[in-house]
């Protein structure tokens, strides 16, 4: 899995080494007393507990890792406030990977910001009210280094196995790779951290599944180390094409890399595919490459291998550099308003927030003045001839048709 994109933990990371050195006044973080202390862990998928992206904040978002991508090597700044833009717009409709690129880039300084730090956590905080699991991660992150909180190892911990209870990839391999430093000594913990490995590369984190994948395959246990070099590799990591390529090696006296017994005959086409694939993931890490389709290109024995062109999905996509749909310049201003956004920098306009909060306050007024609504009567309460029915006064704020003169049949 993973995809959608969850939060990644490397954009976190360096979001924090960006901000670790700012000061702020210390924001209290509630202390998650409901967090499960025990060891044990049930694999849960991140994938599970996010919510339906809404459709035009997701052609913003796209858009605007399209314009990010291609000025990964020019870096030019005027591309930035554009990017701002259309992240902030897209994370105002609870787009939740938006919302972690807007914050990296306030980290980074390359988006405007009044308050770095407050807007860093009320973002955070947006995530975690909504039961996204990258924010509880996200969160301990701050906590652990101390970035507008108070500085609280202890608490980062429950934060992180809040997160990886709740299915967060990138939690459950920091949890996980803590509880494995334990070693076999720590039977138990040792276990749980590998089931929180698993787990995490089962999503599409790379890391986790390379690392369980040399676990697994050093345990003798040739399926789970299999699986796990795939999902590495349909991760986009290229260490996961290596070792399956290895796999299918013919036998040396020189090592590891020339072979690698996971009970495959030698298979030289095989070995030539995958270190075709883990090529283009070495020369293309910089741009997050994936190989979703990695099944259809090197199906595993017995299946026959099916005719393949030498290149994956992703690498036609790249190369053909075609920009995501956005939609029409006034929809994309009218979103914005209507989130009393600037429409022309996506940051928030204070006199719109203003007014949209006094005529909140407004309506909010003529509904506590308003009279109460008559009790609903019984399904069946009939009305005499020319009487009034005491619901049949105002609908809506407009007087109701009458009801029907009930009639006997007979």
């Amino acid at each position: 899995m993973k995809q959608p994109i969850h939060l990644t933990g490397s954009s976190a990371l360096l979001l924090m080494l960006a901000l670790g050195a700012c000061n702020a006044g210390e924001r209290h973080v509630p202390a998650l007393n409901d967090v499960n202390t025990q060891l044990a862990f049930s694999c849960a998928y991140e994938k599970d507990r996010l919510p339906a992206l809404d459709p035009e904040a997701d052609q913003l978002y796209r858009h605007a890792r399209w314009l990010r991508r291609n000025n990964i090597i020019q870096q030019d700044p005027m591309v930035h406030p554009v990017m701002e833009r259309l992240y902030r717009i897209a994370t105002a409709y609870g787009h939740y990977q938006a919302n972690l690129d807007l914050r990296e880039m306030i980290g980074r300084g390359t988006a405007m910001s009044a308050d770095p730090v407050k807007e860093t956590l009320d973002l955070t905080e947006d995530l975690i009210r909504r039961g996204i699991p990258g924010g509880y991660y996200d969160m301990g992150r701050y906590l652990e280094a101390g970035y507008g909180v108070r500085q609280d190892p202890a608490l980062a911990n429950r934060y992180y196995r809040k997160a990886a209870d709740l299915g967060s990839p990138e939690a459950q391999y920091l949890v996980g790779d803590k509880l494995t430093w334990m070693k076999a000594s720590n039977p138990v913990p040792f276990a749980i951290g590998w089931q929180m490995m698993k787990c995490a590369g089962e999503q599409g984190h790379a890391k986790a599944a390379i690392e369980y994948g040399v676990h697994a395959q050093g345990s003798k246990n040739n399926g789970d180390a299999i699986q796990a070099f795939i999902q590495a590799s349909k991760a986009g990591d290229q260490m996961g094409p290596s070792y399956l390529g290895t796999a299918f090696g013919q036998p040396t006296h020189d090592g590891f890399w020339k072979y690698s017994d996971l009970g495959f005959k030698p298979d030289p086409e095989r070995v030539r595919r995958y270190d075709l694939i883990g090529t283009v993931l070495n020369n293309y890490t910089w741009a997050n490459p994936k190989v979703p389709e990695l099944d259809s290109i090197v199906p595993l024995p017995p299946a026959p291998l099916p005719p393949w062109d030498g290149k994956i999905q992703w690498l036609r996509d790249f190369e053909a550099n075609v920009p995501p749909p956005l939609p029409p310049e006034q929809r994309i201003r009218e979103l914005a308003a209507a989130k009393a956004l600037d429409p022309e920098t996506g940051r928030p306009d204070p006199k719109a927030q203003a007014a949209q909060k006094a005529q909140a306050a407004q309506r909010a007024a003529q509904d506590a003045a308003a009279p109460p609504t008559p009790d609903a009567l019984p399904i069946g309460t009939l009305c005499g001839s020319g009487e009034t029915c005491p619901q049949s006064v105002h609908v809506n704020g407009l007087p109701s048709a009458p009801y029907r003169e009930l009639i006997d049949a007979q």
